[in-house]
């Protein structure tokens, strides 16, 4: 017969314990190499406490379903039959342990389903994947090898097609002994046929020897798990808890109040400790590299080159290196748009652009190091507090001869933030000019600020977390001296630090972009609008409202009630970037093209008649761009299209965009 016996299934088990215990040290010794000489949870004081940190939706959508590998449908599928394919063969083994207490498992139709179909199946959808991974190895995408391909995977994959052809012969020569069946096993049926003389000159040996070979196969790469790249397996999972639970980037607050507070990162250890697992946790797969709009158009930056440089200082003990940062090249540091197209596509939840944003802080504000033309934006935001250098533009030009309503603490109900886009650039006046036609059309109760001046967000993005805090702690004063509980915001850059930064220092109220309010407007009937079926229109999604704020239907939504709505390949959280971010818009672009030309060109060759924003920022670099291609108007607010489209049987009469 072809029973294992229990003996040695026990020893197997035995074994297997052993390995993970092996494993579990190895991780153990990983987390402890990357945060040294101290304990990375420290803080967390009970069981509720763990669980309350970990990012639940993230770790069972891309840490269990993996779900961001999908983004390359190839790769996706060939890592899923993998996983869910290694995840039925255990529960299928684990399962014949059972048939030593008399539970049938592989009598009737589980048996057959289960056991049987079913374990052959995943055995094979194992072999498919594993074969996907060496081919795609031996002739590699150009994100595989940029900066470098990670060393280790190969062998670990043969290791792993050899185990899944063991069990596939060990298989065979099971059923190859007399009286072995399975209407199930097709595989190893068809294999059982060359292992008849084998099989009658061994005995029931033959099979015990397989079975051994197969299992030991299997228990050598359990045990190299930690020790090679396939320890991503496991700290993919555990870096996906550990994510943000709000998209984007978020970088921490500096206790400016310390006594030697840390300006940033000058080297790895004073990184915080996701972000040195994310070295850890980095597959050198490049799927950054490709979305990167920097890498893209040929600046120095690489996102895959950041993360595994990092981890290679990391890996040789080197977590106190001050040369890091010039090893990453202070250049590429600030080529980022802090765009976040590399954190949405990361499958692990790795955060590239908080880890250069860490290093700008150091750059910026420990050794004084910023390009030109931001330095200058910079002093321009410290003396004049918003960034626009050179503007001939005055605060108050874009409601010159209009009647503009100042906000009265306990009266209005909405502040509307002006920011500095608005109000210092011509072209983004107009925004602004657009929306006051529009909140007077729905009947809104709104009003502004006497003084118009920054969010602060150039600041931070930047690295200068000092000169934010200063102008954030401003404006939290001027708006809780008016009684503020309601924003609206025609930047997503304002959006974004007034709804994620600013209640760290006591700023509590609620923001709403101006895209969302029009459409919740639109949908409760307070704007008629005159919708052109004929007018094709494709929206670019700013990034810091889909990427960063997961904000993606409703201006979609406000488009389809002007014209036809037209979508451009990337679009959504998916979006290319615009080129102004990051303090980009401050900044002379290298490279071989400038971004939002790329963009533009994508746009365009949509068949649009129009491209339609929601960003003042992303307004100002697609309109420069579009200029190069053509003389007539193309790139506009929502607002714009929205004050456009205002039917007379609005509640109230529309107002002259100057």
């Amino acid at each position: 017969m072809y029973d294992i016996g229990v003996v040695n299934y026990v020893i197997l088990a035995v074994l297997l314990c052993a390995a993970g215990v092996i494993v579990f040290l190895g991780l153990r010794d990983n987390l402890r190499r990357i945060a040294p000489g101290r304990a990375p949870f420290a803080d967390i004081h009970s069981v509720a406490d763990a669980i309350g940190r970990i990012n639940w939706p993230s770790f069972f959508k891309r840490g269990l379903l993996l779900s961001r590998l999908f983004k390359r449908p190839a790769s996706g599928i060939a890592h899923a039959l993998l996983f869910f394919g290694a995840l039925f063969e255990i529960f299928g083994h684990g399962l014949y342990g059972l048939s030593f207490i008399g539970v049938p498992v592989y009598s009737g139709r589980f048996g057959f389903i289960v056991m049987e179909l079913g374990r052959e199946i995943a055995g094979l959808a194992m072999l498919l994947g594993i074969l996907f991974m060496l081919v795609r190895r031996a002739v590699p995408p150009e994100r595989l090898t940029v900066g470098k391909a990670r060393r280790g995977f190969i062998a670990m994959e043969i290791l792993l097609l050899a185990i899944l052809l063991a069990g596939f012969v060990a298989e065979g020569v099971r059923l190859a002994q007399p009286g072995a069946a399975s209407a199930g096993e097709f595989l190893g049926s068809a294999i059982a046929g060359g292992f008849d003389q084998l099989s009658l000159a061994l005995g029931g040996r033959s099979y015990l020897v397989m079975w051994w070979f197969h299992g030991l196969l299997g228990l050598a790469f359990i045990v190299l798990i930690t020790r090679t790249p396939m320890s991503h397996m496991l700290l993919g999972p555990i870096n996906s808890a550990l994510a943000n639970r709000r998209d984007g980037v978020s970088v921490p607050p500096i206790d400016f109040e310390a006594d030697e507070p840390v300006l940033g990162a000058q080297k790895l250890s004073d990184l915080p400790f996701k972000s040195r697992l994310d070295f850890d946790a980095c597959l050198w797969c490049g799927r950054c590299h490709e979305v990167c709009p920097a890498a893209q158009t040929g600046k120095p930056l690489s996102p895959k080159k950041i993360m595994l440089t990092c981890a290679e200082f990391q890996a040789e003990g080197r977590e106190d290196d001050t040369s890091i940062v010039d090893a990453l090249g202070v250049e590429a540091l600030f080529s980022c748009t802090s765009c976040g197209a590399c954190v949405e596509e990361c499958p692990v939840s790795n955060n590239p652009a908080e880890v250069i944003l860490h290093f700008r802080r150091q750059l910026v504000m420990g050794r004084s190091e910023m390009p030109e033309v931001m330095a200058t934006a910079n002093r321009n935001l410290e003396s004049r507090c918003h960034p626009f250098v050179g503007t001939s533009a005055n605060r108050d030009d874009w409601r010159r001869g209009l009647d503009v309503p100042f906000f009265e603490p306990g009266k209005t109900e909405y502040l509307l933030w002006i920011g500095c886009s608005v109000a210092f650039e011509e072209r983004a006046q107009r925004i602004a000019r657009a929306l006051m036609q529009v909140l007077n059309a729905a009947g809104v109760s709104w009003g502004i600020l006497e003084e118009t001046r920054c969010s602060g967000d150039p600041a931070k993005v930047m690295g200068n977390e000092l000169l934010f805090v200063e102008l954030a702690q401003g404006n939290i004063e001027e708006f809780n001296e008016a009684k503020v509980t309601k924003v609206i915001t025609m930047c997503p850059h304002s959006f974004n630090s007034f709804s994620r930064y600013y209640p760290e220092l006591g700023g509590k109220w609620e923001t709403i972009p101006h895209s969302v309010l029009i459409d919740r407007l639109i949908r409760e009937g307070r704007l008629n609008l005159r919708r052109d079926a004929m007018q094709k229109i494709t929206f670019h999604d700013p990034c810091y409202l889909a990427r960063h704020n997961g904000i993606e239907h409703e201006p979609r939504s406000v488009v389809a009630a002007v014209g036809e709505l037209v979508e451009m390949p990337r679009h959504g959280k998916d979006s290319f970037c615009c080129g102004g971010g990051g303090g980009s818009y401050w900044s002379r672009e290298g490279g071989t093209a400038r971004i939002s030309d790329v963009r533009v060109t994508e746009a365009l060759g949509t068949g649009a008649n129009r491209i339609a924003t929601s960003c003042p920022i992303c307004l100002l670099m697609l309109s420069a761009s579009a200029g190069k291609q053509t003389e007539e108007p193309k790139v506009f607010d929502l607002a714009e299209l929205v004050a456009e489209a205002i039917s007379d049987a609005s509640p109230r009469s529309p107002i002259t965009i100057q």
